[in-house]
C-alpha cells in the first residue's frame, strides 16, 4: 500500500509539477533564443496554466514591438537611402548646371538674334527667299526651343541642389494654395478640368512662401497631367497634431505599386520621353524635408486616383526639433 501510495504521488507529482515545469522551461528558452512565435501550451488549468498564459501574454507583447521596431527601422533606413541619394544627387546637378547653363543661354540668345537678322536680309532681297527664309527661321526657332528647354532643367538641377537655410516666415497656406490655383487656371493645357479648395480654418506655417508654391504647384500639375477631361482634383487644408496638413487628391490615372516605390527618386520618371525630367517630385520631397515635415505619397492602384499628403510643422521651434 505504502508503495502503491508513494507511486501515485511520483506520477501526480510528474504530470502535476515536474511535467508542466519542464515545458515553461524549454519554453522560456525558445523566446530567450529570440523564438517569439513559440506558445507555451498547458492543459492543467491551475498555477502553471495562468503562468503559462502569462508567458504567452508576454511573448506577444515582445512581438508586436519587435515587428513595429522591424518596421520603423525599414521606414528610417529607406529615408536615409533617399537623403544619401538627393545628396549625391544634388551635388552633381549643382557642377552640372553651372557649367552647362551659361553656354545655353548664349545659344538662346544668339539663335534668336541670328533669327531677326536673317528675317530682315530675307525681306530686303524680296519674295523670292520666303520659302528659304521660312525654313531657316524654323530651324533657329527649334534652337532656340531646345536651349531654353535645357536652360529649364539645369534651372531645376540648380534649384534642386540649393543649399544653405532657406528665409521662412509665418505664412497664410490658404491664400498660398489659393494663389498658386488661380495661376495654373490661366493654362489651356487644364481648361475643363477642376480644382477645388474646401472651406477650412486659416492655417499659417513658417515656410518659405516660394518653395511651397513649387511644391504645391508640382503636386497639382501632376495630378492634372494624370486626369481625362473631366477629371477632378480636391485639396484639403487642416491641422493635426501641431501639423499642418495639405492633402491633394485626384480621380485620375493613379500609381502603380512599383512606380509607388520609386516616386520619389531622382530622375526616375513614366511620362513620354521629354514630357519631364524626373525631378519634380524628388525636389518636393527635399523642400518639405528641410521644413522639418514629411510627404507620402497614396493610391489604392491603377485607374483609382492618387493622393499626396504634406505634412509642416505649425511653428519653428518644432520644425527645428523635426
Amino acid at each position: 500500500m505504502a508503495a502503491l501510495v508513494f507511486a501515485v504521488f511520483v506520477r501526480l507529482f510528474y504530470r502535476w509539477i515536474f511535467r508542466p515545469l519542464d515545458i515553461l522551461i524549454r519554453g522560456s528558452r525558445k523566446v530567450a533564443g529570440g523564438d517569439f512565435n513559440y506558445h507555451v501550451q498547458l492543459q492543467t488549468h491551475d498555477e502553471m496554466s495562468e503562468l503559462a498564459g502569462a508567458m504567452n501574454d508576454m511573448t506577444l507583447r515582445f512581438r508586436t514591438i519587435r515587428d513595429d521596431l522591424d518596421r520603423q527601422v525599414q521606414e528610417r533606413t529607406k529615408q536615409v537611402v533617399r537623403n544619401e541619394q538627393l545628396a549625391s544627387v544634388g551635388f552633381l546637378a549643382a557642377g552640372v548646371a553651372h557649367e552647362i547653363n551659361n553656354p545655353l543661354a548664349s545659344i538662346a540668345m544668339c539663335a534668336e538674334s541670328l533669327e531677326g537678322r536673317i528675317r530682315d536680309l530675307l525681306d530686303s532681297r524680296g519674295a523670292g527667299g520666303d520659302d528659304q527664309g521660312a525654313i531657316i527661321a524654323n530651324y533657329l526657332q527649334m534652337v532656340q526651343s531646345e536651349a531654353f528647354r535645357c536652360k529649364g532643367i539645369t534651372e531645376k538641377l540648380l534649384d534642386f541642389s540649393r543649399i544653405g537655410p532657406p528665409k521662412r516666415q509665418l505664412t497664410d497656406l490658404r491664400e498660398l494654395v489659393q494663389g498658386v490655383i488661380e495661376m495654373i487656371g490661366h493654362l489651356g493645357r487644364y481648361q475643363g478640368k477642376k480644382i477645388e479648395l474646401r472651406d477650412g480654418p486659416a492655417v499659417s506655417a513658417p515656410v518659405n512662401g516660394q518653395e511651397l508654391k513649387q511644391v504645391v504647384l508640382n503636386l497639382l500639375t501632376n495630378a492634372l497631367d494624370s486626369l481625362a477631361d473631366d477629371g477632378r482634383v480636391e485639396i484639403h487644408l487642416e491641422t493635426h497634431d501641431r501639423m499642418a496638413e495639405l492633402t491633394v487628391a485626384d480621380n485620375g490615372c493613379g500609381i502603380a505599386p512599383d512606380v509607388m516605390e520609386r516616386i520619389f527618386e531622382p530622375f526616375f520618371t513614366r511620362r513620354r520621353a521629354g514630357q519631364g525630367t524626373g525631378l519634380g517630385l524628388s525636389i518636393c520631397y527635399r523642400i518639405v524635408s528641410d521644413h522639418g515635415g514629411t510627404i507620402e505619397a497614396r493610391s489604392p492602384g491603377l485607374g483609382q486616383g492618387a493622393t499626396f499628403l504634406v505634412r509642416l510643422p505649425l511653428s519653428a521651434a518644432h520644425a527645428k526639433a523635426a
